[in-house]
């Protein structure tokens, strides 16, 4: 048993530095990848990889779907098992290239790791996912208490994400710096900045409400003026905690080191979000609601295509398949429109 268990971790040692270093993943992902095949190789009681075959793979599967979510205790999403079926076959189709165990792992075996077909279609297709109105983030932020050092900082982070529909993982991570208020536009630079694969680009700030941009500058100013930051501080500091009068350890303002990941930011904008009496919307969606705003905006290939780089798309397509769904009413609407409406003649201007 130590035998198979020295093996396992060897070869799973091998595979993550592949994942790095080959591939060029991110930490997170890396990090995903370890935690599911940690969680295959407790489901196989410790065996060696190299007894995988094809009903173990079925059996996984079987023990997936009567997997609880252990903070819950609901059944694991179709999604949720997907990806642990796409991260163990990503693992095992790399194992059946090594030495030592091209002999014993099968592609043939590997493919009944394979998501099934009907869920998989479900997870690629592009409906239309709920997400905030432009009205109702604006809504929220006005709403949001503005007392504390805190309560500002976290309506800033919101209003920030609306402003330039970015990442909370590369909002967190940005510098003073990084913001240029005179152009009305951030840099996010992939090699200081957590953006998705490490890509650098320009967001100018998107034509929300002026009242939002006004919060994002007031925040700047505020962390220049009255806590004397500097260019290369975080523009969301993670909060200072400290024993209070209570000898207790409290929240008693802002430091000047960055969040260390994105899971706080994620939290304060759910919670706002149901503050206001609205659905704990996911800070992604956020996405979704400027894609929505492009509608009224962009009218011309040139305006999709401006808009579509401003969040940090290198094609406009992806942005229109995985943002630009049209809700189920509105797409019924716009239908009776064109019954009622009929065929466009080519004189017509509409």
């Amino acid at each position: 048993m130590l035998k198979h268990t020295s093996n396992n971790l060897r070869i799973k040692r091998k595979y993550l530095v592949w994942l790095k270093d080959a591939r060029g993943l991110s930490e997170a992902s890396i990090d995903k990848a370890a935690a599911v095949i940690s969680a295959y190789e407790k489901f196989l009681g410790k065996k060696d990889f190299r007894t995988f075959h094809s009903e173990q793979a079925r059996a996984f599967k079987r023990f997936l779907s009567a997997r609880k979510n252990e903070r819950t205790g609901a059944s694991l999403s179709q999604s949720s098992i997907n990806g642990m079926l796409r991260e163990l076959k990503g693992f095992y189709s790399w194992l059946a290239d090594q030495p030592g165990y091209k002999s014993k792992v099968s592609y043939s075996d590997v493919a009944y790791l394979s998501p099934g077909r009907k869920s998989e279609i479900a997870r690629r297709g592009s409906l239309w996912k709920p997400h905030p109105s432009p009205k109702q983030v604006t809504r929220l932020l006005l709403s949001m208490p503005t007392d504390t050092v805190l309560q500002r900082r976290n309506r800033a982070l919101i209003a920030f994400l609306f402003l330039t529909a970015s990442r909370e993982g590369a909002a967190i991570s940005l510098q003073l710096g990084h913001v240029d208020l005179e152009n009305s536009c951030v840099g996010f630079d992939g090699r200081t900045v957590n953006t998705k694969f490490g890509k650098s680009f320009v967001t100018g700030f998107f034509p929300v409400d002026e009242r939002v941009e006004q919060i994002v500058r007031d925040w700047i100013d505020e962390l220049k003026t009255d806590h004397l930051f500097s260019g290369s501080d975080p523009l969301f500091p993670k909060t200072e905690v400290a024993v209070g009068k209570s000898r207790l350890f409290e929240a008693i303002g802002i430091s000047r080191e960055p969040w260390a990941n994105p899971s706080s930011a994620a939290k304060i904008f759910k919670q706002a979000f149901l503050d206001a009496g609205l659905p704990s919307f996911s800070p992604h969606r956020i996405r979704d609601t400027i894609v929505e705003l492009a509608k009224k905006h962009c009218r011309t290939p040139e305006d999709l295509t401006a808009w579509s780089q401003n969040m940090g798309h290198d094609d406009v397509l992806t942005t229109i398949h995985s943002y630009g769904s049209v809700a189920t009413g509105r797409q019924i609407e716009l239908f009776n429109k064109f019954r009622k409406r009929g065929p466009l003649n080519n004189g017509d201007e509409d």
